[in-house]
């Protein structure tokens, strides 16, 4: 099966303020092709949250990926990548 890779425009705005970091970018894009592959990987956990119920989160070092998967689209959305200290609050 092939997923459709969204990314919305927070993770798209963390990617520009990390360009510089060739490293976390390395192991960020290495994640997301891992989540490509595979979205429902038990590494992968679901959020426990009211505004994102179906959201997961893929742990990359300090950073937190938080992506969707739709079935019925056959995509992944990569909603936000965030630093683990954050504890999700805006989930």
């Amino acid at each position: 099966m092939s997923y459709k890779l969204y990314e919305h425009e927070k993770a798209e705005k963390f990617l520009y303020k990390h360009k510089n970091d060739k490293k976390l970018l390395l192991r960020i894009n290495k994640k997301i092709m891992e989540i490509l592959k595979n979205p429902h990987h038990p590494n992968f956990k679901e959020l426990k949250s009211n505004k994102c119920p179906k959201c997961q989160r893929a742990k990359v070092g300090e950073y937190r990926i938080i992506f969707y998967v739709s079935e019925r689209n056959q995509s992944i959305e990569i909603i936000d990548i965030i630093p683990r200290k954050n504890n999700y609050r805006l989930f």
